[in-house]
Formats: C-alpha cells, sequence, structure tokens
C-alpha cells in the first residue's frame, strides 16, 4: 500500500491550497518550539507597507526544504503523543524513524511516492504495548505471538502511520505552503508560505486577469455551464526566472451538480480536453490527409531530421559546398496562444472542414511496462501493462484493422491494439459550434470567481498546438509567398512558435527578419528582436539582432546545427539552465520510484534515459558525418552516467545496486546503444563499446572507492574493444571524440 502521490500528495503542487483542517489547527506550538518554526531568508515580512526586495528568481522566495521539515517534525513531535511509537528507548527510536521518513516525504521530487512498507520497515511491532490486545496480562505479552495476531498489529499500526501522513502531515502542509514546481527545476518542488506566495503573485495575477479574461457574475457563470457540454478549466501559477507563468489545466474533471428526484447529487463531469477531443480528431485527420494544411510546421522535435536532410541533398545537387555560407535566422513569437485572435481563427478551421460529418473511434493500446524486460533474466521481471485510451476520426466509417493497414493509426513494436466497437458520428456543424464555444467562451476558474478568457486561445487545451499551427500556416501563405517561389533555395521550419531559416541567400534572410520583426497585427503576430538570433550581422532599424559569435553550432528547440555542414548535434548544455549547478540539474531531472526490486527499476531507469536522449537525428550517417555520430553517442553515454550516479546517490544506503547489477546495466546501455545505430555506416559494435566504456569510465573513475570492481571491468571493456578496432582505422577517430568531449565535461562537479 502506498502514500498517495500523483492523487494527493503531488496535487499540493498543481492547485493553491486551502486553510489547515481542524486538527492541524489544534497543534500548540510553545516558545521552546518555535526554533522548528522557518524563518524565510529574504522573504517579505507581514507588514502591509513592506515590499518584497528585488530578485533574480522568485524560487529564492520559497521556505528551504530543511525549514519545512524542521515545522512539520516539530508539530507532529508536540501533537503526537510518544506513547503512540511505543514506550522507553525503542519508542524514542520508532518516533525518530517516522520522523525521518516525514523528512523524506517532504523532500520527494514530482512523481516520486513514499510507501507504507518502507515507513515501517524497521518498526518492532511487538515493542509498541498500545497494540497489544487488553486480554492479555503483561506477563503473556512476551510470549511469542501467532502469525495472524502479528498480522493484525501490523494493519492496526499501518492504519496510524496511514493517519498520521495523509490526514496530518499533508493538511499541515497544504495549509501552510503553496507547492508547486518551477519552469526550470524539471521535477524539483517549491514550498513558499502562503503570505509570501500572495504577496508575489497578486500583482503578475491582476495583470493577467486584466489583459486576457473578463469576470462572470457566478450564477452567469453556472448558467452557461449547465447549458453546454463544455466545463472550465482551473489555473494555477509557475513561477519562472523573471515572473511567472501561468498553466490552465484542462484535464481536470469538474464536480457537477445534478438533482434527481428531487435531491441534488453531485458527481464528476468530463474534461474539456476529452469534450474535445473529436475536434482535434476531426483536425487532425485532414492535417494528414492534407500535409500542406501545416505550411512549414512540425508536429515534433523530431520533424527536424528528415527535412533538414532532404534540404541539404537538395543542395548539394545544386553545387553546395562548405565554402558557400548559411544564413540562419531565429525568431520566436511572443506569447503566441495569448494573440490568436479568436474569430480569425474560428473562421479558418470552418474553411478547413470539407465534410458534412466526422466518425470518431475510440480504442486501445496495451503494451509492456518495461520495454527492457527481456535484456533481465528470465522469469524475473513482473511488470504492470501499459493502458493508452486513445481514438481518431474518419470522414467514412473505419474498422481498427483497416485503419492500422493503412497507416491511419501509428504501429508500436510489441503493442496490442483493441477494438472498442465504439464509433460517434459528429457533424462537422457540431464540431465547428463546439470550437466556437472553445475558444471565444473558454471558462476558466480562479478561486472561486469565473472569468472567459477574451484574448487567445487556451493553451492548455488538446488542440492548442494544432490550431496555432494553422494559424501561423495561413499566414505563410498570406504574407510569405517569396519563400515559395521556385527561384529561392530556403528551409523554413516552425514548431509551434519558433521560426527557423536557412538560405544561401542573404536578400532572402534580410527580407524574413525584417518582416517578422515588423509584426503581423492581423495574425496577433509581434516579435522580441532580443529574443531573435542570426548568425550574420544585421541590424533592423538601428537596433542589432543577437548575433550567433565563436562557434558555428545554432542551437533550436534543445539541438544545435551547424551552420556550415548542417549537421546536427545533442544540447547537451541546456540541461543546465536555470540550474545552481550541475549536479542540481541532474537530481531535478530524475524522480525515484520505490520498488520491491530496486536493481531492476535502476535498470530500466538507465536504460530508458538513454533511448530518450539518442534520436535517430543524432545518429544519422546519411546526414552527419562519423565523428558527429561519435561525439553525440559519446555525449548521450556520459550524461546517461552522470544521471545514473545521482540515482544511486537518490536510493536508501541499504538498497544501493550490488557491483555486478552495475555492470550488467552498463553493458546493457552499451547494447541499447549498438541497437540503435545498427546499419548506420562505419558504426560496429565495438565502437559503441569503446564509447560506452570511455564514457562511464570517465564518471565512475571520479568514485573510485565506491566502484572499483566496476572500473576494473570497464577498463577491461576498453582494451577489448581497442584489440577489436586495431585494424579499423577508427581508433584514433574514437580517441579524438573521447578527448574533446573530456574536456567538456570534465569539469562538470556532478
Amino acid at each position: 500500500m502506498e502514500l498517495p502521490d500523483t492523487d494527493e500528495a503531488s496535487n499540493i503542487a498543481s492547485t493553491s491550497l486551502s486553510s489547515a483542517p481542524l486538527i492541524t489547527q489544534k497543534a500548540a506550538i510553545t516558545r521552546h518550539d518555535m526554533r522548528h518554526i522557518p524563518q524565510v531568508t529574504g522573504a517579505p515580512s507581514s507588514t502591509r507597507n513592506t515590499k518584497p526586495e528585488q530578485r533574480v528568481n522568485l524560487t529564492d522566495y520559497a521556505t528551504p526544504v530543511a525549514s519545512v521539515s524542521a515545522f512539520c517534525k516539530g508539530v507532529i513531535y508536540n501533537l503526537v503523543p510518544p506513547e503512540f511509537f511505543g514506550t522507553g528507548e525503542q519508542g524514542c527510536a520508532h518516533r525518530e524513524i517516522i520522523l525521518g521518513h516525514v523528512d523524506r516525504f517532504i523532500r520527494l521530487r514530482r512523481f516520486e511516492s513514499l510507501s507504507l512498507d518502507d515507513v515501517c520497515k524497521s518498526i518492532k511491532i511487538t515493542q509498541i504495548p498500545w497494540l497489544v490486545p487488553q486480554s492479555l496480562n503483561s506477563a503473556s505479552s512476551q510470549l511469542k505471538i501467532s502469525l495472524s495476531d502479528l498480522q493484525k498489529r501490523k494493519d492496526i499500526f499501518f492504519e496510524f502511520i496511514y493517519y498520521l501522513f495523509t490526514s496530518i502531515l499533508m493538511p499541515l502542509i497544504r495549509g501552510n505552503f503553496y507547492v508547486t514546481e518551477s519552469q526550470l527545476h524539471r521535477n524539483r518542488l517549491f514550498y513558499f508560505r502562503h503570505d509570501v506566495w500572495r504577496r508575489i503573485t497578486t500583482r503578475p495575477l491582476a495583470n493577467l486577469k486584466s489583459a486576457m479574461f473578463e469576470e462572470l457574475n457566478t450564477d452567469e457563470a453556472k448558467k452557461i455551464l449547465s447549458n453546454r457540454k463544455l466545463g472550465y478549466g482551473s489555473l494555477r501559477l509557475l513561477p519562472k526566472t523573471a515572473g511567472i507563468r501561468p498553466i490552465l489545466n484542462l484535464k481536470l474533471r469538474p464536480i457537477m451538480t445534478t438533482t434527481r428526484a428531487g435531491r441534488k447529487q453531485q458527481k464528476l463531469g468530463y474534461s474539456v480536453n476529452s469534450t474535445i477531443a473529436p475536434i482535434h480528431g476531426m483536425l487532425d485527420f485532414e492535417r494528414r490527409r492534407r500535409n500542406h494544411l501545416l505550411g512549414s510546421g512540425m508536429t515534433s522535435v523530431g520533424d527536424i531530421h528528415p527535412r533538414l536532410k532532404a534540404f541539404k541533398e537538395s543542395l548539394i545537387a545544386k553545387g553546395w559546398n562548405k565554402n558557400t555560407p548559411l544564413y540562419f535566422v531565429k525568431v520566436d513569437i511572443q506569447s503566441c496562444f495569448d494573440t490568436i485572435p479568436q474569430q480569425n481563427l474560428v473562421r479558418l478551421v470552418e474553411s478547413l472542414v470539407p465534410e458534412e460529418a466526422y466518425h470518431y473511434v475510440n480504442y486501445v493500446t496495451m503494451r509492456p511496462g518495461n520495454e527492457f524486460a527481456s535484456m533481465w533474466p528470465q522469469g524475473s521481471d513482473q511488470c504492470k501493462t501499459l493502458r493508452k485510451f486513445l481514438g481518431r476520426a474518419t470522414a467514412t466509417p473505419e474498422h481498427l484493422v483497416d485503419s492500422i493497414a493503412t497507416g491511419g493509426v501509428p504501429g508500436r513494436r510489441n503493442t496490442v491494439f483493441v477494438d472498442t466497437v465504439k464509433q460517434h458520428e459528429h457533424s462537422s456543424v457540431a464540431l465547428l459550434d463546439l470550437l466556437d464555444a472553445h475558444v471565444r467562451s473558454n471558462l476558466v476558474k480562479i478561486g472561486k470567481r469565473y472569468f472567459r478568457q477574451r484574448n487567445g486561445i487556451p493553451q492548455g487545451s488538446v488542440i492548442s498546438s494544432l490550431l496555432c499551427n494553422l494559424f501561423y500556416a495561413e499566414m505563410e501563405r498570406d504574407v510569405m509567398g517569396f519563400l515559395q517561389s521556385d527561384d529561392v533555395t530556403v528551409l523554413l521550419l516552425r514548431l509551434i512558435d519558433d521560426f527557423l531559416l536557412v538560405t544561401p541567400d542573404s536578400g532572402v534572410a534580410m527580407r524574413f527578419l525584417r518582416l517578422m520583426l515588423k509584426g503581423q497585427p492581423a495574425y496577433g503576430i509581434s516579435v522580441n528582436p532580443a529574443k531573435s538570433l542570426v548568425n550574420f550581422a544585421a541590424s533592423i532599424d538601428g537596433a542589432q539582432i543577437p548575433r550567433l559569435v565563436d562557434t558555428t553550432l545554432f542551437p533550436y528547440c534543445g539541438s544545435l546545427v551547424d551552420t556550415q555542414t548542417l549537421e546536427i548535434f545533442k544540447d547537451q548544455d541546456r540541461i543546465l539552465d536555470g540550474a545552481e549547478s550541475v549536479t542540481a540539474a541532474l537530481t531535478n531531472s530524475l524522480s525515484v520510484e520505490p520498488s520491491r526490486a530496486p536493481g531492476r527499476s535502476f535498470h530500466r531507469k538507465a536504460l530508458a534515459s538513454v533511448k530518450l536522449t539518442m534520436h535517430p537525428m543524432y545518429l544519422d550517417t546519411g546526414h552527419n558525418s562519423q565523428s558527429a555520430v561519435l561525439s553525440n553517442l559519446y555525449s548521450t553515454m556520459v550524461t546517461a552516467a552522470m544521471k545514473m550516479y545521482r540515482y544511486t546517490r537518490s536510493l536508501p544506503n541499504q538498497v544501493h545496486p550490488r557491483p555486478e547489477v552495475v555492470v550488467r546495466t552498463i553493458r546493457d546501455v552499451i547494447q541499447l546503444g549498438y541497437r540503435m545505430v545498427r546499419g548506420q555506416r562505419g558504426l560496429c559494435a565495438a565502437t559503441i563499446q569503446y564509447l560506452g566504456a570511455a564514457a562511464f569510465h570517465l564518471v565512475l573513475g571520479r568514485k573510485q572507492t565506491r566502484y572499483a570492481s566496476v572500473l576494473r571491468w570497464l577498463d577491461g571493456t576498453m582494451e577489448k574493444a581497442r584489440q577489436n578496432l586495431a585494424d579499423n582505422g577508427v581508433l584514433l577517430v574514437l580517441a579524438q571524440v573521447v578527448r574533446r568531449g573530456n574536456v567538456t565535461y570534465g569539469g562538470w562537479r556532478f
């Protein structure tokens, strides 16, 4: 049995928290215990006239986790009688164990949980007198007890601990702190005192309400909601480097009040995103049927690869070489979702829907929860099946088997598709009316008040990215016709609102730059010159545009594109953005899960980390040079090794993986790397083996006392790979790649 994390504990980070229940208000804090209550360093005082000092990052106003932990432990120490944990020295030891897990609970990252088994693992149930049945006298209570009696005592104590965490600790946190992640710190949670949070968010929230929303009377809002399928969204605020980012949650299922037989009943309604799923299916069907509707838009970062590769091939066919300069222009639209004109967007979508009706099909995909289970000894891994409930739209009724055969449903390895035989026919008029209500009458609940979004489109909507792509594609057709000419050699990429133009013609690059910086009011487009980037000297109306200097690697959407060769590299430095150290950046990106088999979890996490970052665009020797592919492989392996080490440091000492488990994991990481590059020109198993062993040796070599036997195995692996590559001629290239990588990562302190 696990303490709630995603549904209860982690939801503390998702909503503005209400006042504390009575049970926490009864906690009497004496003067002696004031040492447990955190004094927020640098936080505004409660004096009304005091203004918070200017800080670079709003997360600096958060209460340190150690102070939050001390406060919560102090309250529990005084609130819960010590006899609940036992008597004498054993009772004191039990209380320290539980308070230690309170501290651990508060330090959990997003998506992490704490199980009751972990909390009570070191508790001696027989040493807790109040669990002894009253029918037993003091003498008989010392005798050996039956298994059923012991299990019953465990159940009762588990219920007490569950109550302690869910009904005392969590309301205590909820009543005193607003808990949230930040935009830069990945899975790390921050604790803001309520008074501090209110002071730093009052002005941004007021500005947001006046700029984007108009308040509705509560009765009017409830009347609107009762007359339509769409529910409402909830707003929360996410701290970022220099401000607050509003996040609209449209996945929340609202509580609906209905009247039946004269009595009011409450039930969960459908979320906004589930209600508009058929609209997404309709638009996605039209997108797949007519690819030109998206213009230069991409649906994922992976689309960069085929387009850049095709552009490079077309340049080479025209006689291009590395000595011919290429001009890069990157622009980012300011607040794209908040500035799209609603009426123009709805009118555009209406013109893109030719069918009178669409058939929406629901289906389920099922696959193993651990895709790397086959790499572990047979019969030792039992994992849950992952299920996804999906849907797609078609113009005519179509069975799921036919959709898979024609490519309408993307297939995956080791996946079972289940047809739910649920097909719904939706008229296009009804779907367009629903879209109009979603875009032009989107209701948002902030606190206890309702607002209507009057500008832009809902950012948390399942269709927002697709709508943005369709709208900006229309803008391209309207004002960027000069890029469509056969005489112009140009590549235009756009991932939602991030534009990248590549061309050998400086005139085309400058024309595009002027056009974008001028803005397009009809499409709600404005561009901040300071956030634009070019690789040549450029100024617009006397303002210098930021220029790429001292490097040929141009950043775009988490990747680096070489401006001379168009090779694609992984932007490894991006993981350090906003972090105070490499250690913090790596730790914040992790989530450690409790498991009865921590070795298998460690193995799965390490392999999943490598697979996630090894995108085919970094490994394609048909587009990248051999040296570039090897550099991408080495940097991926080094980062994976650092994450693996930080993962082990996050585990309790008693469950640290044994050396043989670490060796098996490294060997399987190398094997996975070879699987992903197999078939690429010039890359053999020994090459990947050498790079992987060198990467893990670089990282674990700094921790020699803990990994002595692992390092000996890595030395042997590298020597074996050298022998296999002795006559290959690639050994010198590998040595250069490792040397350059070590210069880059040698200064990282993890």
